[in-house]
């Protein structure tokens, strides 16, 4: 059957572990959608506060399967096999969904029938501990970008969310279950994997709202606080992200999807190279890098200088780069290799130029110096500093 004759019912999906007083308030959220899911399956991954007593308030407007405690992916794959309708939507239970979020993302899908997910903006928000009033936040990380560019724009980082996606059950079906052996960023790793089987229909207006807040998080044999987020996000990226580099052809990395002659072989090395050097993975970005620089051609494209510029603008920073020497000796090796390798390191140092700028912006002027630094020795092809006392002794040199 056509997608555009199908049947546009919903099945939310609400994964939760230890978390009653927020899986209330995500599931009231929910429930209260000017456009209701057909159906709203909760998985209870082997809790041990009162989210049974929480979830039985709710009685028969939500179907309750309980687990032992195996994590999110597992208690995603098995609702998943009990899900009713074509249209899958999971919120995690720590969000809330805004009243009109089901219909605007089901109008998305109506819209486009080729489409395989709909997708749009949230905002952040936390509660304050002594009013207990919201506070909202603008939107976290996200990346406008046109279809044909969302699997390369969600390699180098995500920015979009399960609670603002909806996906066609079929899209699911054809990508496999989500991945048990990973502990964190399970998600992530299944958004990849739609984003190169499936084209996404976005909106620019907010779906839901995203609480920042300090609770633990991860399985009950990996829970892990706050302050550790950072750090587990990126090591779970790494293990994605080298997957990727393994798996995916190299023609992925363009908006079209073809890679017919060494330009478009090019531009798609620098775009895989940029997306590991976001990630850390700098031995195989720059493995990348000198590969394109010896394939020689043409000036590079403004395409290309864009894409470079990136490399070093990744949402986790770049602090590496001070804590590495071999990463700039590569890339000033990398602008003596040919010309195209000289141009590529003059892009990367001007992606440097605007972290220099955020810097500065910040009041980190210690930190900038250091930056600054850099960017002149990755355009001249030569190491140098700027020394720190350059500098007035104030501000955070953190990043």
């Amino acid at each position: 059957m056509e997608r555009s004759s199908r049947d546009l019912s919903t099945t939310a999906i609400v994964p939760t572990f230890n978390r009653a007083p927020l899986v209330a308030e995500c599931l009231k959220a929910i429930l209260g959608q000017s456009l209701p899911p057909a159906q709203i399956i909760v998985v209870d991954d082997g809790s041990q506060d009162h989210t049974a007593e929480t979830l039985r308030r709710f009685e028969n407007r939500i179907e309750v399967i309980k687990m032992p405690n195996r994590g999110k992916s597992a208690g995603v794959n098995l609702a998943l096999s009990r899900a009713s309708h074509p249209l899958i939507w999971i919120v995690d239970d720590d969000d809330v969904v805004l009243p009109e979020a089901l219909a605007i993302l089901t109008g998305l899908i109506r819209s486009e029938p080729d489409a395989g997910f709909a997708y749009g903006r949230y905002h952040r928000f936390a509660v304050d501990e002594e009013s207990r009033e919201r506070r909202i936040f603008a939107t976290g990380y996200w990346r406008p970008c046109a279809p044909g560019d969302f699997l390369t724009a969600t390699l180098e980082d995500m920015f979009v969310h399960q609670p603002g996606m909806l996906v066609w059950r079929d899209c699911y079906d054809r990508v496999g279950p989500y991945d048990e052996s990973l502990p964190r960023s399970q998600d992530y790793d299944m958004l990849i994997r739609l984003a190169r089987i499936a084209k996404p229909v976005s909106t620019e207006s907010a779906v839901f709202l995203q609480r920042q807040h300090e609770g633990d998080r991860g399985p009950a044999s990996q829970r892990f606080g706050a302050g550790e987020r950072m750090r587990r996000w990126m090591e779970a990226d790494r293990t994605i992200l080298q997957r990727c580099y393994a798996e995916l052809e190299l023609s992925e990395y363009l908006p079209d999807r073809h890679c017919k002659n060494p330009q478009h072989q090019r531009q798609a090395l620098l775009q895989r190279g940029t997306i590991m050097a976001r990630k850390k993975l700098w031995n195989l970005a720059l493995q990348d890098f000198e590969v394109a620089s010896d394939l020689g051609g043409a000036m590079l494209s403004e395409a290309e200088d864009r894409i470079l510029k990136r490399a070093v603008l990744s949402k986790y920073g770049c602090d590496e780069l001070f804590q590495d020497q071999r990463i700039s000796q590569s890339i000033i090796a990398l602008g003596k290799r040919s010309e195209t390798g000289r141009q590529i390191a003059r892009a990367l140092s001007r992606g440097l130029m605007r972290r220099t700028k955020e810097q500065l912006r910040a009041a980190r002027p210690l930190k900038a110096g250091r930056y600054a630094g850099l960017t002149l020795s990755w355009m001249l092809g030569s190491p140098r500093t700027i020394r720190s006392t350059t500098f007035p002794n104030h501000g955070s040199g953190g990043p």
